[in-house]
């Protein structure tokens, strides 16, 4: 749909508290010109109508869906010559993204020393939760999470399936995810996430 917002905007309306919902479309790295837009052939594509990805971030956020995960990113190739010529330097992405309705979720991962770990009992993730494309939970094994993510693992559906340690009464700054970690496989007891 071109109107995401008011799409979004009942879907917000629409969930409970600690509900969720997935969203998945083509997104593009760049606001596109009009001339691509309004290019037929993109169009049956589903190229034109791709949203920046950084508008779909601000439309999330101003509905109420402050902390948007990825859970799934792959770049869209176009092989045309003159498709490739008309988009420029343009990159096209089918991402699923993940949308929790949460109180408390700040528009940054803020650190304040909590705990996630992941019990199990949800069916086919027996050895592991992979809540989005950088936080892989493996059963039982503790892992350092921002406030955000505690939020998402505590107080939605999921919260029967994992531990929380700590709370939100200390302040350490924004969490560190610059390690990149995606999947909490090192050797050590707790690693960041």
């Amino acid at each position: 749909s071109p109107k995401k917002d008011q799409v979004l905007k009942g879907v917000w309306d629409s969930l409970r508290y600690g509900g969720e919902f997935y969203f998945s479309d083509v997104y593009c790295d760049r606001r596109l010109s009009q001339e691509i837009r309004n290019n037929k052939i993109l169009w049956g594509e589903c190229i034109s109508g791709a949203l920046y990805i950084e508008d779909f971030r601000r439309i999330c956020q101003s509905i109420g869906f402050k902390d948007i995960r990825i859970l799934k990113m792959n770049e869209i190739e176009i092989n045309d010559n003159k498709l490739k010529k008309l988009v420029g330097n343009a990159t096209f992405y089918s991402i699923t993204y993940r949308l929790f309705k949460l109180r408390n979720i700040e528009d940054k991962c803020e650190d304040f020393g909590q705990i996630g770990i992941y019990k199990g009992g949800i069916d086919g993730n027996e050895h592991y939760y992979q809540l989005d494309d950088h936080h892989r939970f493996y059963k039982n094994k503790p892992m350092l999470v921002c406030g955000n993510t505690a939020n998402m693992i505590g107080k939605s559906w999921l919260r029967k399936y994992f531990e929380g340690i700590g709370d939100m009464s200390t302040h350490y700054g924004l969490f560190d995810c610059s390690d990149g970690v995606t999947n909490n496989n090192s050797n050590s007891n707790v690693s960041n996430a």
